[in-house]
């Protein structure tokens, strides 16, 4: 016999046992067709564990982004220190608690958008209303071992230097790429959408520069496993603080990627 809660993370339901235990509470979990809510439940390899409906494993959509790129990297937050910067509803936050953050930093400029769960969590530090520029390195206890970057309507270019005094040498982190932000005014069309693939490539080009200029070294660049929420192609880079370069991305060959995934999105 186990525990519910630790026998959905075994038989890869969940990714973790706090999901686990925030389905199980919320009534979305049976058991031989009966619902159970408690996430101590004794559980044996004969019982039949169902989830009711569709599950995103996290309280925004924006945690499937960030969870890819843990995944292609197998990237351990386990017991860190790590800033959300654009956190919004929390999506990457939950993401960062459920493989083991030890604290998150949800920084966003925003008002009143980070679920309650998370603003409830001990382990979050709420920094609504706050532009990540505006942030000392002191304010922090400690140098953060993990970001992520999800901002909109503004150029990584007027971020990034100001997240570097935030954390520590070696520091990884996860940055998404939104050409719809970086590519200027002309290269944007109907409905925001950036559809030239020359035009991808340009910007992936110029942050990869601007990751060069600010000592972050690339480890990944990838397609972003969904789009933005206008229907954007998106990229997601994992950078180190330091290190040696060793990944050189071949950025035409992500951005045909990219646009052959959107197409056959387009098609289902």
């Amino acid at each position: 016999m186990a525990r519910l809660d630790a026998v959905m993370v075994q038989q890869g339901m969940v990714p973790s046992r706090q999901r686990a235990k925030t389905l199980i509470q919320n009534g979305q979990i049976s058991v031989n067709g009966k619902v159970c809510t408690k996430p101590a439940f004794a559980v044996s390899e004969t019982d039949r564990i169902a989830m009711e409906g569709s599950d995103i494993p996290f309280v925004g959509r924006g945690g499937l982004k960030l969870e890819h790129a843990v995944q292609q990297m197998r990237l351990s937050l386990e017991g860190m220190v790590c800033l959300d910067i654009g956190a919004s509803t929390g999506g990457f936050t939950d993401c960062m608690l459920q493989h083991g953050a030890a604290k998150v930093y949800a920084i966003d400029v925003g008002h009143g958008q980070l679920v309650q769960s998370l603003r409830e969590d001990p382990r979050v530090v709420n920094w609504e209303g706050t532009d990540v520029r505006s942030i000392a390195p002191e304010q922090l206890k400690q140098p953060a071992d993990f970001f992520s970057a999800d901002v909109s309507f503004i150029s990584l270019h007027h971020v990034l230097p100001y997240v570097l005094p935030l954390l520590r040498t070696g520091a990884q982190g996860v940055v998404l790429i939104k050409p719809q932000f970086e590519a200027g005014r002309e290269n944007i069309g109907k409905n925001g959408l950036v559809q030239s693939s020359r035009v991808h490539m340009q910007v992936l080009n110029n942050i990869l520069q601007l990751f060069s200029a600010q000592g972050l070294t690339v480890q990944l660049l990838c397609p972003s496993p969904i789009q933005g929420g206008s229907g954007n192609i998106e990229y997601l880079a994992v950078v180190q603080k330091g290190g040696e370069a060793a990944y050189l991305p071949e950025i035409a060959a992500v951005v045909q990627q990219a646009f052959a995934q959107a197409k056959k999105e387009k098609t289902k």
